[in-house]
């Protein structure tokens, strides 16, 4: 971590990150965001107890979602046993099933839902903006070059999100890893929540998408290669896009350089706007988004340390002798 970030973090807050998940010294304690993965598993479980009699996999879903909820304790029972390659495992487990759980809401949709909320963010979106940005942005300003820029900004989403993770996971400090892992885990299951209990299918679905010579433009090109590859109905508001890359930047300026930060306002002010030319999203959820992710890291963030650390006082946990005081 870099001088500056220590100077806006101050000691406390530091001291307060150690604490509240698992310090080195004590690798065999569950962390708070091994507890939010648990939830989470509880909740696609039941989530498919309900959907067995609608679809016979849902039985075999229910099953993956309960022994997954079951892992971290697992892992914490496991403790110094874990071999190196198990160590990375439990760093990195929480962010890989956010792949699974993403593909799996598409059949939630389908099958919890008869119809999607559209018809309410649209008017929201209309009450707001006066029009639906997403369909005149794009026609008004065709030109190659500029939706270029646009999917360029739009594909960079990944790199905003992957890129800082890696650094992370590899490079980073105990603190930074738990802190990092906890703040995008939280944002990206939040997020998730929300398109099971109030699924918007937004306008990659459901509008007609602008054709024109922008077509032809190679990182258009690349995005709807990847978006062929698989998306979901029911994710489009808050967008996940812009609330995970809101997300960090923010953690930009709590653990990286100030050009590294800088950086990743850019990617994440580029996302916000590319959402909605790119026609992916109705021109509300990049705010929606923002607020999301503000709001989460902010105000959910704080709260959920503090419930830790009373969790992590009260429990009869057998500290071994390096780590008393």
């Amino acid at each position: 971590m870099n001088d500056s970030t220590a100077d806006a973090l101050g000691a406390p807050e530091i001291t307060e990150l150690a604490a509240a998940d698992d310090a080195p010294l004590e690798p065999d304690r569950m962390r708070l965001v091994d507890r939010i993965a648990s939830a989470y598993n509880v909740l696609l479980a039941v989530v498919w107890v309900i959907l067995i009699p609608q679809w016979s996999y849902a039985f075999w879903l229910f099953l993956a979602h309960a022994v997954a909820a079951a892992m971290p304790t697992l892992l914490e029972r496991a403790g110094n046993r874990l071999s190196p390659v198990g160590r990375v495992f439990r760093d990195i487990y929480p962010l890989l099933w956010i792949l699974a759980f993403w593909t799996e809401l598409d059949f939630i949709r389908r099958l919890l839902h008869d119809a999607p909320f559209d018809r309410v963010v649209g008017a929201l979106d209309i009450a707001v903006f006066g029009i639906h940005l997403d369909e005149v942005w794009m026609p008004a300003m065709p030109w190659v070059w500029f939706s270029e820029v646009m999917q360029l900004a739009y594909f960079a989403y990944y790199l905003t999100v992957i890129v800082p993770l890696l650094y992370v996971l590899f490079k980073g400090s105990q603190e930074m890893k738990h802190d990092v892992t906890l703040r995008v885990v939280l944002v990206y299951y939040a997020c998730f929540f929300v398109y099971i209990a109030f699924p918007v299918d937004g306008p990659h679905f459901l509008s007609e998408h602008y054709e024109g010579p922008h077509q032809q433009g190679f990182f258009y090109r690349l995005e709807w290669m990847l978006q062929a590859q698989g998306d979901s109905l029911g994710c489009s508001f808050p967008s996940s896009h812009v609330a995970a890359s809101t997300t960090m930047a923010y953690l930009g300026f709590r653990w990286f350089s100030k050009t590294a930060a800088l950086l990743l306002v850019v990617a994440a002010a580029g996302v916000v706007v590319s959402t909605v030319y790119t026609q992916n999203h109705f021109a509300i959820d990049s705010p929606a988004g923002i607020l999301w992710a503000l709001w989460l890291n902010l105000m959910v963030a704080p709260v959920l340390r503090r419930w830790w650390r009373c969790e992590l006082r009260r429990s009869p946990y057998p500290r071994s002798p390096s780590a008393l005081p």
